[in-house]
């Protein structure tokens, strides 16, 4: 007697997050530790059906979601009431729609075969066990024929081969035929099998003794006779995990290439794979990727690939730019949230938006991923300047109608530059400025924009070994606009604010001697009745080091500053008495005394709504990124610390703002590429999200701003394109 359970509307059964346009998350099954060995097909309205291993009940679970993000409405059977069965699930359609099903009967040690009687496999199913002699049925992969007769690929652990099985008949009850075609290694541990237009299998499969990619193609129906066997790539530890699909009759492979941590895509120069191969290795976000794929081809050719990265422990997806994705690849993690995307298994929409299916391994949960669009990225992503090594020192602002506003250094020719963008995306209208071109000038740009949306930037002169101020005339920085050099002590690191009448304040570090230094200007353009000040000055003989500066202004307008003493090992919060820091009665605090700076743009500061500091800074001696939340204006006590993100090189170059609940969000840079954080809370303890922003490099100087919406929009240097990329995210948490 079969068991059957549909799930309707049952929150402790299903969770789920959705963002218009954008990705939905499903958590489709948390009924004890599920959703190991899916496999995934669509019906005819582009629903999920997913068979998957329950390791709880050690039972066979199929699930049909019949909504398209599997949100509600799901029915969840448990077709084969034998227990220690339902390991190394492959699913496939009849022409019915009807679905069938190879796994493994751990038990018995064979091979079955569930022919399911409806869509939903809750009546009329017929189980096979088509192969029981010694311990065969691991590493399944089934498609059916013509005649609704499944065909299955397997492994036989006993004499260590690779095994072919066409059913006889629907059921798989008579006339079967089980083909041994390749005999001359231990091979089939892991294979896909997809039938060619004659109705000849095809199948890509991992040679275990000579750790190579082999395929397989058919001489008939049975694999019987006329077989073809070629060794497609042999180049190290190479062909677990295949998962194949054909495009116009030539095979394409996604595979792990274990040597080298990579995920690999085979394109096939024929049909038969024997010349004209091309192989193409994708990297993922950093560590071993490439596990667990699973390979799909869109209605234009392009292969879409599913994976799951080892070591960050997260779902991944590319989707190629070309049919042998050589060049133009678009790589997401869309699921960073514990160890998850496991046993991948994907599928496209009609809108060739992927759909897929994978295990939540941190939470012993099935999850599904439904994309909101073909690269399952919510967020816009432009190359805002594509000169030659632009983009560094970014800073930016968004103007009153919300069009990111971007100042940046030009490195090849030693400008400073300034972006318009003509629409919230900067994807069109764009104006892009030099407005000081004098020696080489532009490093360390911090930006504001006046109260009628004219630029003010303060910036360091390379040439000059000093901070300049330019105030444009204009939003675009057309035409002549004045630079100033407020204080000739001051020198790198500066960070900008306005007072209320809209006169600069800036800090900076100052020559070696002079320690920090605060700049509060006498008028609009820093010509005239300039205060500069020492707040933090060195004892003699000692020279400061003072690196990432962030100001901001209290609600007296007074300066309230993070940054690093290098030569102390300390970061210290300043929060002057009076506008100009003039003293005495600064408050210098040590907040977090074993904190150690890494480099120049290492803390951001903003202000919660009680006027106490928050602020994001990098930690070089525990390799974290932490966020700190003062208890008091000062921050002299009450501080919450947390390490938000631990690793080598991660949290580089932090931006941070609050959204309107007083949560922090924060850009940053790290190994795994471009990063935004969303805090759960005001202290960043709980419910944090992450996002990978940009899986192709890893985001330096980030400048963060929030939309009318709460959506992040954030500047940032491309190392790998050299160029200065804008993102504005399409939810909140970038997801």
């Amino acid at each position: 007697m079969k068991n059957i359970t549909f799930i309707i509307f049952i929150s402790s059964l299903l969770s789920f997050t959705a963002h218009a346009a954008s990705n939905s998350i499903v958590v489709v099954d948390k009924t004890g530790t599920v959703g190991q060995y899916t496999s995934m097909v669509l019906d005819a309205n582009k629903n999920p059906i997913i068979s998957y291993y329950n390791a709880t009940q050690t039972k066979l679970k199929v699930m049909h979601c019949f909504e398209k993000n599997c949100a509600f409405f799901n029915s969840i059977v448990t077709p084969d009431v034998a227990s220690n069965v339902g390991k190394y699930t492959s699913i496939a359609l009849d022409t019915h729609g009807n679905p069938v099903v190879s796994y493994y009967d751990q038990a018995g040690h064979a091979l079955k075969v569930l022919h399911c009687g409806n869509s939903s496999c809750s009546t009329g199913n017929t189980i096979a066990t088509p192969d029981s002699v010694d311990d065969v049925g691991q590493y399944t992969s089934v498609t059916v024929d013509s005649g609704n007769k499944p065909v299955v690929s397997y492994y036989d652990v006993t004499k260590g081969i690779l095994k072919v099985l066409h059913c006889g008949n629907a059921a798989c009850t008579q006339a079967n035929s089980i083909a041994t075609p390749d005999i001359t290694s231990s091979n089939g541990v892991q294979s896909s099998i997809k039938l060619n237009a004659a109705g000849q299998p095809i199948i890509a499969y991992f040679d275990f003794t000579h750790k190579s990619l082999k395929m397989l193609t058919c001489g008939n129906a049975n694999c019987t006779s006329g077989n073809t066997i070629t060794t497609v790539d042999a180049s190290g530890d190479v062909g677990r995990y295949p998962s194949m699909a054909i495009s116009n009759g030539n095979p394409l492979v996604s595979y792990l290439d274990l040597l080298n941590g990579n995920l690999k895509i085979l394109h096939c120069g024929n049909a038969k794979c024997t010349a004209g191969n091309t192989t193409i290795s994708i990297a993922g976000v950093g560590g071993v990727t490439g596990y667990f794929s699973s390979l799909m081809l869109d209605n234009t050719n392009l292969p879409v690939v599913s994976f799951y990265n080892l070591t960050n422990h997260d779902l991944n997806i590319v989707r190629c730019g070309n049919a042998a994705c050589t060049s133009n690849n678009s790589l997401v993690v869309p699921d960073i949230a514990g160890q998850v995307g496991l046993y991948t298994s994907l599928r496209l929409d009609a809108n060739n938006n992927p759909i897929v299916s994978y295990y939540d391994a941190t939470n012993g949960d099935l999850k599904v991923l439904h994309c909101g669009s073909s690269t399952c990225n919510p967020n816009s992503t432009v190359v805002a300047d594509n000169a030659a090594n632009v983009g560094q020192y970014s800073s930016l602002k968004l103007d009153s109608t919300g069009k990111p506003v971007v100042s940046y250094w030009d490195e090849t020719n030693g400008h400073l530059k300034l972006l318009h963008c003509g629409n919230a995306n900067c994807t069109a209208g764009n104006s892009i400025t030099s407005p000081n071109t004098t020696g080489n000038t532009g490093w360390d740009t911090s930006l504001q924009l006046d109260a009628i949306g004219n630029p003010v930037v303060s910036h360091y002169s390379h040439t000059d070994s000093n901070m300049k101020i330019i105030h444009c005339n204009n939003a675009n920085c057309t035409g002549i606009n004045m630079i100033e050099t407020p204080d000739i002590l001051s020198e790198r690191q500066t960070s900008l604010a306005l007072d209320a009448i809209g006169n600069p304040v800036i800090a900076s570090s100052g020559q070696a001697d002079q320690g920090l230094r605060i700049v509060h200007c006498g008028d609009a353009m820093c010509g005239a009745n300039n205060t500069i000040t020492s707040p933090d000055f060195p004892v003699f003989p000692a020279s400061a080091d003072v690196r990432g500066v962030s100001l901001i202004l209290d609600v007296n307008g007074y300066p309230v500053v993070s940054f690093y003493r290098a030569d102390q090992a300390q970061l210290k919060i300043l929060h002057c008495i009076d506008s100009a820091c003039n003293g005495p009665g600064n408050s210098i605090a040590i907040p977090d005394p074993a904190a150690q700076a890494p480099d120049h743009r290492s803390t951001s500061i903003t202000l919660d709504i009680l006027g106490n500091p928050v602020v994001a800074y990098q930690d070089s001696a525990t390799n974290a990124l932490k966020i700190m939340h003062c208890g008091n204006s000062n921050c002299t006590a009450g501080n919450v610390i947390t390490s938000v993100a631990v690793n080598p090189n991660i949290g580089s170059e932090p931006s941070i703002k609050l959204d309107v609940a007083g949560n922090p969000v924060v850009s940053y840079g790290a190994n795994s590429g471009m990063m935004a954080l969303h805090c759960g809370n005001a202290n960043c303890t709980a419910g944090n999200k992450f996002s990978v922003i940009d899986a192709n490099n890893n985001g330096w100087d980030s400048s963060l701003a929030l939309d009318v919406n709460g959506n992040p929009v954030m500047s940032y240097y491309n190392p790998t394109g050299q160029n200065l990329k804008v993102v504005h995210c399409g939810t909140a948490q970038c997801q």
